[in-house]
């Protein structure tokens, strides 16, 4: 009787499911993406180590395992859960026979789940019933017929339960015994297979008893069927339960939040940071950090990328993510800060390719206005003249405004754009300031532009994610001027012990401090590294202990120490170097027959502009200046001298600075200027005095007209007249026939 009511139960559950199976409406492809989307989300090394995980969207963790099944785990669930897992179809109906009649006659439930079946229960999270039981054998079959085997198995092995709220083999090979599964040993994998079978009762923390006796029982099982040897038992007998659980590490956690956001469909994120790299990092900024608290600088922030393919391989978003009370969990990567001085090396090679300067060049360095804006260096301290690859080496703003405004700020700006990538489309908001940092960049903007830099001219986007696609490249400033700025910025002065070092560990950097000292950068490029740090703090206030040399520097030098050795050096580009001939005082294209030298030039730049400080001008027998006016003009000599602007004797005598070494040697008035309108209030004759001074580096002697009429001679270099209002006229004419002269109106001031 009781084999009879056995058989017919077999019989009705074949039927029922046989029917089922051909109305089942069960999805294949939704119960893939569903259980795909139940996957925690991972951040990886540029090894395939986490260094980020986050909770699932139901609290767990759930750590997708990628790749093959090890074999140890894999034989050890298939000989505790599912022996015929390769010979059946999804049903062991053997098995189902026996727990019937288990179940029936013995009043004891023991189940006959396949793991296709137990796919099928993990999937819908249904009760455990006979109804679902049947249900389960339907979508079991379904599965079989649309997935293979070892799809099957990783199916189960990533959604089985673990304990507490771990879920998958994965995340419970990292979470309990801290390694990827592949290292786990026979012991390992036993646990393992077991811990599914009742997860709510059995824990590495609780029931530890329990837990060893069915590895044991297993692991006695797996040796009695020849799958372990007797050594290989023994040894697995005597290895110890885990006895807590561990959590994940987090390495780069402003990156991998940022990269959770960025690929929110990825479960797996494949990033560049080299672990290696990003602890050592990481470690400098904290304890840097530490120091510099201590002169009210909270904040500090780099990023270091391998320039031979873009990636990142260090991101510090701040000193700590966990600092809460100093804001630590501001991303100072993408924090967009003013940038002080460190875009100068950029316009200085845009305006090498444009034929604007080469690094020779001599460029003004005197107190210039333009319209309502008056830059000033940051020492408040000129020069005079200074050739434009000093002016970079120093940091000058002076030459560097006056640059702009030559090659055009609007070009510039788009120039930014272009490699930045930033939202903003209005460069008329900055003007000429835009050079001293008035645009606010981010640390990502600006390592994106050094190592464009880096690459001789060649613009690429940096890399957080490995393998991404390459992206075409950009050449914005030739090779050649490229090299040139890389050359000239390897001379920039360190602080402290590390001018030692200068030119010699082939490293060319930046810095750049911001108005109001609220932002300290560098910014340093070898051949290997790109490596920019910015220093400050978050909530934007000054301090005067910031600074791009002193702060941001050492910080910057630290970082390049602790990076593998990099043995390269920037090799000059022969084939995108030419020699021209520039003159030989003031650095430009030659026009006039003057002493000239040699120098590096990129060969595909636009031709080098001619010089503006040269004229021509023409003399008599006796060496005095004529014009065409002149009735022996054409017994005249022509004679090049050099004619600087008035503006820079103006400064120089009023500093009491050296002129003789710029002069061209000849007399001219530096106050006023041509044209010039001047309010001057009225003396009690109704006259007012103006002071005329002019320049005499020959010490020559001067004969002064005015309006025409002489008024004296003498070595004097300026003389106080007394005006009416009008027109005025003043001539002066050296002992050697040089003259000078100039026009402007004298006005009553109200």
């Amino acid at each position: 009787m009781k084999k009879i009511w056995i058989f017919l139960a077999f019989i009705v559950l074949i039927f029922i499911s046989s029917i089922s199976f051909i109305y089942c409406k069960f999805d294949i492809q939704n119960m893939k993406e569903d259980i795909e989307n139940r996957y925690s989300q991972v951040v990886v090394d540029n090894r395939g180590k986490i260094i980020g995980a986050y909770l699932n969207q139901d609290e767990q963790w759930q750590v997708k395992g990628d790749g093959k099944i090890p074999s140890r785990l894999e034989l050890a669930v298939l000989t505790f859960e599912d022996r015929e897992f390769y010979n059946h179809n999804g049903i062991n109906y053997l098995a189902i026979l026996r727990a019937i009649k288990t179940n029936i006659f013995q009043k004891k439930r023991i189940g006959a789940s396949t793991i296709t079946m137990q796919v099928a229960k993990l999937y819908k999270n249904r009760n455990r019933n006979y109804i679902n039981k049947v249900l389960e054998i339907i979508e079991a079959k379904k599965i079989e017929n649309n997935i293979g085997k070892e799809e099957i198995l990783k199916l189960y092995l990533n959604n089985a339960p673990y304990g507490g709220n771990i879920i998958g083999y994965r995340t419970a090979s990292l979470l309990y015994f801290k390694k990827e599964p592949v290292n786990l040993t026979w012991a390992e994998g036993a646990l393992l297979a077991i811990l599914p079978n009742s997860p709510g009762m059995m824990n590495v923390e609780k029931n530890r008893e329990i837990l060893l006796k069915k590895r044991n029982t297993l692991l006695k099982t797996m040796y009695d069927t020849n799958i372990i040897s007797q050594s290989q038992y023994k040894l697995s007998l005597n290895e110890r339960l885990p006895d807590k659980r561990y959590y994940f590490d987090l390495l780069a956690p402003h990156l991998t939040r940022r990269l959770k956001d960025e690929y929110s469909k990825e479960k797996i994120i494949n990033s560049t940071i080299d672990s290696e790299i990003q602890k050592k990092v990481d470690k400098i900024v904290k304890n840097y950090s530490e120091l510099i608290q201590n002169k009210g600088i909270k904040n500090a922030a780099a990023i270091v990328i391998d320039n031979y393919n873009g990636e990142v391989k260090a991101y510090i978003g701040s000193q700590d993510f966990y600092d809460f009370e100093k804001n630590g969990q501001v991303d100072g990567i993408i924090s967009f800060r003013s940038t002080g001085s460190v875009l100068k090396p950029f316009l200085y090679a845009l305006s090498i390719d444009d034929g604007l300067i080469a690094p020779q060049s001599k460029l003004l360095d005197i107190p210039l206005y333009f319209s309502n804006f008056s830059p000033q260096n940051a020492n408040k301290k000129y020069t005079g003249l200074v050739e434009a690859q000093e002016a970079l080496k120093r940091s000058l703003n002076i030459p560097f405004v006056n640059l702009l405004n030559e090659y055009g700020q609007d070009r510039f700006f788009y120039f930014l754009k272009s490699v930045s990538n930033f939202k903003d489309n209005d460069f008329s908001r900055y003007g000429l300031s835009l050079i001293l940092g008035t645009k606010e960049m981010s640390i990502e903007n600006i390592a994106q532009l050094y190592y464009g830099l880096a690459n001789y001219g060649n613009f690429k986007n940096i890399k957080y994610i490995k393998n991404d696609l390459e992206e075409k490249n950009r050449q914005l400033i030739t090779r050649g001027a490229a090299y040139l700025t890389i050359n000239d910025l390897s001379k920039v002065q360190r602080y402290g012990i590390q001018n030692l070092y200068t030119g010699r560990d082939n490293i060319s950097w930046k810095t750049g401090t911001s108005y109001g000292q609220r932002d300290g950068w560098a910014a340093g490029i070898s051949p290997k590294w790109t490596v920019v740090v910015w220093c400050g703090n978050f909530t934007g206030e000054g301090n005067a202990n910031i600074s791009g040399i002193r702060t941001a520097g050492v910080l910057l030098f630290n970082i390049f120490k602790s990076l593998p050795k990099d043995n390269g050096i920037f090799i000059k580009p022969e084939n995108d170097i030419k020699k021209i001939k520039i003159d030989n005082q003031t650095g430009y294209r030659i026009k006039y027959d003057v002493p000239t030298r040699e120098i590096d030039y990129p060969k595909d730049a636009k031709p080098l502009k001619l010089s503006p400080y040269y004229k021509k001008i023409f003399i008599n027998e006796n060496g005095k200046l004529i014009d065409s006016r002149d009735k022996n003009f054409y017994k005249s000599t022509e004679k090049i001298i050099v004619s600087y602007p008035v503006e820079l004797f103006n400064y120089l005598v009023k500093e009491n600075m050296n002129i003789f070494n710029i002069s061209e040697k000849t007399i001219k008035f530096i106050y006023p200027l041509n044209g010039l309108k001047i309010k001057v209030p009225r003396d009690f004759n109704g006259k007012k005095k103006v002071i005329v001074k002019i320049s005499n580096p020959n010490n020559y002697n001067i004969f002064w007209y005015l309006n025409g009429e002489y008024i004296g001679q003498g070595l004097d270099t300026e003389r106080s007249f007394s005006f009416l209002p009008g027109e005025q006229i003043i001539s002066i004419i050296g002992e050697n026939g040089e003259t000078s002269q100039i026009k402007f109106e004298v006005t009553e001031r109200k």
